[in-house]
């Protein structure tokens, strides 16, 4: 099964496990739902719940309004949403992915928040505001997002005399500038590179770059980069294009030339590029946002690395971006908690609701007004991240549609199968295609 980092963004605050509830971020029991000054709110999160705390204090002042946070754990978050679609028993406000947005619009119960939230809309960042906009309508307010990036390693791309931002990708070229940095990256224990006489990939000392199948950060980037496209606009699975399956190789092809970790390896341990960057072996790490935390506290000081854009291709650099919203459950018939709502909503799209979610770097802040202030609370942990200063304007998208997430879960054991060596490109992504869309039903 893929994991969450796969399928939508993750923080690296986002693994808790269990259910616990807060009302302040302290633990009481169950709110009266029939009682309009006191609403449900869940999330996945402990680490956001706990950032809640101060903005929620602050919005139950001005309005009169409780909110009571629920803490589900991932796995048990995805498998309650269904439950309590059909039984009409969802929390007034919950968060969302767009894996699921889908499923959840089509059971009415989502408030369209257009005329809630008004021109409050405007000040989110465009990219993630439309992820959660169906037939024209806006159904979320989005809360954080991520997006993929290139980390490099500062020593060794300098070393290699390479550039990490002037990287680019060029399936069916005899080389191009990725290549040839993590070539020159690239070494084993007698200081050759692959190509030379004697070269043992046995015994590489530094490796070149992550080439791994891990839908956000590699594969997603790498299909859009190229011109494909891992959905289209009807939500059909379309990674098996011509693009898709050229991309994919590219990638293969830089594993089985030992410019990139082995693929069997990194198939079997999805953590193993992220690890060898920590222990200083990787050169180039392309990933997302959501492990800036983890790498930040692996490396601490032991060397300068660098955030980037991701590798461009013919297209350009082509991040994929994830969001997480907020989404509002219609009340039956209940006006006065339906307004309630509508006001939390407003709250959780303001530059106050979303503060300590920056303060705390859970994800990109939503709230442009609030992207500085997630610049600086990196900054003071010496990671530069100003290169990020402006979103992307041209994006990978992750899934979309009814059981999305249930497909791409399909196909990713077959195309990994590249990466073993095992199948071919143009082999294993039509497959893989097939699983996907059997999977949705």
């Amino acid at each position: 099964m893929p994991t969450r980092r796969q399928l939508l963004l993750s923080s690296a605050a986002m693994g808790v496990a269990g259910i616990g509830a807060l009302t302040g971020c302290s633990e009481e029991a169950p709110p009266d739902v029939d009682d309009a000054d006191t609403l449900r709110m869940r999330v996945w999160d402990d680490a956001a719940a706990s950032a809640y705390e101060t903005s929620l204090a602050a919005f139950s002042k001005e309005s009169g309004i409780d909110v009571h946070v629920e803490v589900m754990g991932w796995d048990d978050y995805w498998k309650q949403l269904p439950l309590d679609v059909a039984g009409e028993s969802l929390p007034d406000v919950l968060w969302m992915n767009t894996a699921n947005l889908a499923e959840a619009h089509a059971s009415g119960q989502l408030i369209e928040i257009g005329e809630v939230v008004a021109d409050a809309a405007a000040q989110w960042e465009e990219a993630a505001t439309d992820l959660y906009r169906i037939d024209d309508a806006l159904w979320g307010v989005p809360q954080v997002w991520d997006q993929s990036i290139l980390v490099a390693h500062q020593e060794l791309v300098d070393a290699a005399g390479g550039d990490a931002a002037e990287l680019r990708f060029e399936p069916g070229a005899e080389t191009d500038s990725l290549r040839d940095l993590a070539r020159e990256i690239t070494v084993d224990g007698e200081g050759l590179h692959p190509g030379d006489k004697g070269f043992d990939a046995a015994a590489r000392a530094a490796f070149g770059f992550s080439a791994h199948p891990d839908r956000s950060a590699v594969l997603g980037p790498f299909i859009a980069g190229h011109g494909g496209a891992w959905q289209d606009e009807k939500g059909a699975f379309t990674f098996a294009s011509q693009e898709g399956i050229e991309a994919v190789q590219y990638l293969a092809d830089l594993t089985a030339g030992h410019l990139a970790p082995d693929g069997a390896e990194a198939v079997t341990d999805e953590t193993l590029c992220q690890s060898l960057f920590v222990e200083g072996k990787l050169g180039l790490l392309q990933t997302g946002t959501y492990d800036l935390h983890v790498l930040a506290e692996g490396i601490k000081e032991a060397f300068p690395w660098s955030v980037h854009p991701p590798v461009a291709g013919a297209e350009g650099p082509r991040p994929l971006v994830h969001a997480v919203a907020a989404v509002g459950i219609t009340p039956d018939d209940d006006e006065e908690r339906e307004e309630a709502i509508g006001e939390l909503l407003s709250w959780l799209g303001s530059v106050e609701g979303q503060r300590p979610l920056a303060e705390n770097r859970l994800g990109i802040p939503a709230h442009r007004d609030l992207h500085g202030v997630w610049q600086e609370e990196w900054k003071a942990d010496g990671v530069d991240v100003s290169v990020l200063a402006e979103a992307p304007g041209d994006v990978a998208l992750p899934e979309t549609g009814n059981r999305s997430a249930e497909g791409t879960g399909a196909a990713l054991p077959i195309i990994a199968e590249v990466f073993t060596g095992t199948a071919t490109a143009a082999d294993a992504l039509p497959k893989a295609q097939d699983a996907a869309e059997d999977a949705t039903g």
